[in-house]
This record gives C-alpha cells, sequence and structure tokens, in this order.
C-alpha cells in the first residue's frame, strides 16, 4: 500500500466515546479530519468531526454505578445502536467515563537521581511508574497518572525538564483513583453489549476539558458538573488537571425532593422542576399557582396545588445542600489560590433558572454557566451542558498525551495496550 492510500485508511478510523450517567447513556462516533487554518496555525493539524450521536435515557444505572445489569445493558445497547445508525458505521471499542467509585485526586511529589548528564524521558517514566504503584492501592483502579509541574535540583517549577542538566529532578505527581469494583461492573455491562473499553477517563476531568478554556485553565478555575445522581468538581492550574472530587448528590435529588414534598410522581415532579423550578423566587411567585396530579391510585384523577414560591423554596434548599457540601469537599483539598476566582457550572441541573446567581453567593466567586466546546458535526440537541462529559473525552483524544498509564495497569483494565497513545499518532500521521 503507498503513502496516499495508507493515509486514506487511517482516515477511516474512529473513535467512539461512551458517558453512562443516571439520566441517561450518551455515544459519540467521531472521525478525524484536516483542521482549519486558523487550527492549523497552533500546531494542531487535525480535530475530530462528530459522525454518530445517540442518548438514551438511563435504566439499571444510580450515580453512575451499575445496579441493574440487563438493563443498563439495554440502555446502552439502545444509545450505541442510535451512534450507528447514524454515522452509518459499526464500532467495536468505546472510550467510557468513570464517575462511579468515589472518584478522587491523591496528590504528592517524588524525586529520582538523574542518572546521566542529562534528563532523559525515562527519568520521568521512571517516577510516574512509581506514582502509579503508589496510588494503587488494594481495591482502588489508577485512571489517570500525571505530571503537573517539574523541579530541576528543588529549584523553581518549570515546563519540560528533558534534555536540562540537573542532578536530581523532582516532580508534582497528580493520580485519580476509583474503586475497583464498581468500574468493573461498568466495564463488564459494556463488554456484554459486544464492545471493548479502550480506555477509561474520569468524568470530573472529561467535563472540565470540555467546559473550561485554555486561557481560565492557565489562570486557575473551578469546574462543577452538576449531574443527574453525582456533582462532580475539577479544577485546573497552569493548565493543568490538579484536583478532582464528587458527590453523591445531584438533580435527580431535587425530583425527589419536589416528589416527596408535593405527593406527585416522579415523572411529574420532573416536569415541575424543568417547567417551573428555579432557585430564586421572585415576589410574583407566590400568587402563581401550579395544579398537579396526586400519586395513588383513585376513583377519579385528584389534584394538587402549590405556588410556584414553593416549588423555589424546595429546589433552593437541595441546590444549598449539593453546592455547600461541593464547597466542603473544595476547601478540604486545601488547593487555595489554585482553585482561582471563578468557577464553571455544567451538567443539566445547571440549566435551572437562577442556579448561576446562587452559586455565586455561596462560594463568594465569579460564576458562568458553562457548555461544551465547540465539536464539528455534533447535532444541535447535543451541545448543552447535559453532554459536557462525553464531548471532553473526545477533547481528552485531541489533548497532549501527558498522561501515563504503565503496561501492566492497562492489561489489568483490559483496555488494549497504549490506545490513547495510538490514537494520538495516527491522528498525527495522517494529517
Amino acid at each position: 500500500m503507498d503513502r496516499k492510500a495508507e493515509n486514506s485508511a487511517k482516515r477511516q478510523r474512529l473513535v467512539a466515546v461512551l458517558d453512562v450517567g443516571t439520566s441517561k447513556v450518551c455515544c459519540m462516533i467521531a472521525r478525524p479530519v484536516p483542521a482549519p487554518g486558523f487550527l492549523a496555525e497552533t500546531g494542531q493539524t487535525a480535530q475530530l468531526r462528530v459522525i454518530g450521536f445517540g442518548h438514551q435515557r438511563s435504566q439499571g444505572i444510580k450515580s453512575g454505578m451499575i445496579v441493574h445489569m440487563d438493563a443498563a445493558e439495554q440502555a446502552i445497547r439502545a444509545a450505541v445502536d442510535q451512534a450507528e445508525r447514524m454515522a452509518g458505521k459499526m464500532i467495536d471499542e468505546v472510550i467510557l467515563s468513570v464517575s462511579c467509585g468515589r472518584v478522587k485526586s491523591d496528590i504528592f511529589s517524588a524525586s529520582v537521581a538523574i542518572a546521566s548528564e542529562s534528563v532523559s524521558k525515562s527519568d520521568v517514566n521512571k517516577i510516574l511508574v512509581a506514582g502509579h504503584d503508589y496510588a494503587a492501592s488494594e481495591g482502588r483502579t489508577v485512571l489517570h497518572t500525571m505530571a503537573t509541574g517539574y523541579r530541576l535540583d528543588d529549584d523553581t517549577l518549570i515546563a519540560d525538564p528533558e534534555g536540562m542538566i540537573a542532578d536530581r529532578l523532582s516532580v508534582d505527581v497528580h493520580t485519580v483513583v476509583a474503586d475497583h469494583p464498581p468500574v468493573k461492573n461498568l466495564m463488564l455491562c459494556v463488554e456484554r453489549c459486544h464492545l471493548s473499553v479502550a480506555g477509561l477517563v474520569a468524568a470530573p476531568f472529561a467535563s472540565g476539558l470540555s467546559a473550561v478554556s485554555d486561557e481560565e485553565a492557565k489562570l486557575g478555575i473551578t469546574c462543577i458538573d452538576m449531574g443527574s445522581g453525582t456533582t462532580s468538581l475539577s479544577v485546573f492550574a497552569d493548565g493543568n488537571f490538579v484536583y478532582c472530587d464528587a458527590i453523591a448528590m445531584g438533580g435527580n435529588h431535587i425530583t425527589l425532593d419536589l416528589a416527596r414534598s408535593l405527593s406527585t410522581s416522579l415523572e411529574e415532579a420532573e416536569r415541575i422542576k424543568t417547567l417551573h423550578g428555579c432557585a430564586f423566587a421572585a415576589a410574583s411567585d407566590e400568587s402563581e399557582i401550579i395544579s398537579f396530579p396526586v400519586v395513588g391510585e383513585h376513583e377519579a384523577p385528584q389534584f394538587n396545588q402549590a405556588s410556584k414560591a414553593q416549588i423555589a423554596q424546595l429546589v433552593q434548599e437541595r441546590i444549598e445542600k449539593i453546592l455547600v457540601l461541593t464547597r466542603e469537599r473544595l476547601d478540604a483539598g486545601g488547593l487555595g489560590d489554585m482553585a482561582g476566582q471563578h468557577i464553571v457550572l455544567t451538567g443539566g441541573a445547571s440549566q435551572l433558572a437562577g442556579v448561576g446567581d446562587f452559586a455565586a453567593r455561596i462560594f463568594s466567586k465569579a460564576v458562568r454557566i458553562g457548555r461544551p466546546k465547540h465539536l464539528p458535526g455534533l447535532p444541535g440537541h447535543g451541545v448543552g451542558p447535559a453532554f459536557t462529559t462525553a464531548t471532553g473525552i473526545l477533547q481528552y483524544v485531541l489533548r497532549d498525551m501527558g498522561d501515563f498509564r504503565p503496561r501492566a495497569e492497562t492489561r489489568l483494565l483490559a483496555t488494549g495496550t497504549g490506545y490513547f497513545s495510538r490514537v494520538g499518532q495516527w491522528i498525527k500521521e495522517s494529517f
């Protein structure tokens, strides 16, 4: 095969991502295309164009965790089939987001003596291997191991030490881990759909990559993804992903509060939340009355009423619990100024009216509602905050592969040795 034909074949390779959440399962299929001129000028020779998009209502999933294998399998199959039909292509492997298993950060420093006169790639890898082994405690799966800063002979931070002269190299290492059983069950459910798991990406990391701009990441910023079953946070500073955490509380809990307090069905509570939910009550809300059916079996339909102000109060109470607990987790991380003075809110629950202003009061910081970065080919209904994680995985594929995973860990996860490196390589070679 000549070079032109070889490159043409490589362009047909696809990247498929799968986000398994509490409220929805989303699958995206993309292929590499040449980057437009304004991107090529920065050295980016290719970008990913979405050619398949599918999403289905989740079943058998709670807080990103599989609680009913058969129901979750059916939801995943339906989402993947929808994306395949749109793309006109079949897929056999996916990159999977992970929000289950108490996703947590571990940050530490390590150092190594330089064997030769200058720092080599093997010196850096030696520390990352040690960092990975340190984080891989019993029952925990290491999702990411990455360097966030380098020092030569305990001097100031530098961006890239390779080729520089020093006696000792110190590296600040950030690892992201999750409980092993929930991650393995998630992978097992995907594999039952006749798909192999090509890679794992922590959901908070993916959300941040999609919702945070490069400039914001350099200055320092916190991204909070308010999903249905979980609310995750990720922190970026000096352009690096430096911290993440998650709590098992999200938009679904608002729906449950409304259903219980108003004695109505979950479906009706979700409708009320979507149409009338707000984090702040206006003066006119006291007089605006909403009717809704009462849950239970009755000979004739029975209805109850509540003011919009009452609904806003219920919504506000739960949002306050979510945001205060998130703030406590952020404070416990001890990040200080690294967390920045700005917050990006994303995820489905962030779309409720007034949530941005309410979060600004809780955190005493500037807050904006974040939407996913633009991806060519993505249909209009897929660009909202609810799809930030899925689009973020595609952003992860395109970013510089600074993420490190030893081969032994890759085999343990059954994710295919060096997948992300291969993806990055064939994108570079194709364009």
